[in-house]
């Protein structure tokens, strides 16, 4: 079988699951015995290859993976030998922690900064907008008042846009913070 056809993670034969590989599952993910083999069949079909591998006794294997969940196969057929919880070393996870907490602490800076900017320039454009506001309570012709008005409306739009802005950065915040989260 080519590195290929072993890397793609649709499954064209039947797939074939041992009783190791169904004990696993029901003590390990808490699947009924009576729907394990459906479930790791139904799974597997999702998986996406890892790579070649040995197993602990040094016998040749095909590790694929899918939300967490380590499948081993023979090396040839679509045999399942074994299922397992996919838990990271301690030193992948720490370094993975330190990647996205390093981009969590560059998120907060672009806050803090896009918080910032986004208080001055509001401070600037609401004198603007008061300066409009007399100006159009002054004016006397119909020109001036539409040229005032449609620059008060423009103000305000822009103030919806940062605050869409600053809301979408807040967004992209919220998931890496859960990201993180998830690797502690």
């Amino acid at each position: 079988m080519t590195l290929a056809a072993a890397a793609s993670p649709q499954f064209t034969g039947k797939i074939t699951v041992t009783q190791h590989a169904i004990d696993e599952a029901v003590k390990d993910f808490r699947v009924p015995r009576q729907t394990a083999e459906e479930w790791i069949r139904s799974n597997l079909r999702k998986a996406r290859f890892i790579t070649n591998t040995i197993s602990e006794e040094g016998k040749p294997s095909r590790l694929f993976g899918y939300q967490r969940i380590a499948f081993v196969l023979a090396p040839e057929e679509n045999v399942v030998i074994t299922v397992y919880p996919a838990n990271p070393k301690a030193f992948l996870r720490e370094k993975v922690n330190a990647l996205v907490t390093r981009e969590l602490r560059k998120i907060e800076r672009r806050e803090r900064v896009l918080e910032r900017k986004i208080a001055l320039t509001k401070a600037e454009l609401e004198i603007e907008k008061a300066q409009l506001q007399l100006r159009l309570l002054r004016a006397r012709s119909t020109a001036t008042k539409l040229a005032c008005q449609a620059r008060i409306n423009a103000i305000n739009e822009y103030f919806t846009q940062l605050d869409a802005d600053l809301l979408a950065v807040k967004h992209e915040k919220r998931a890496v913070a859960k990201t993180v989260v998830a690797y502690l």
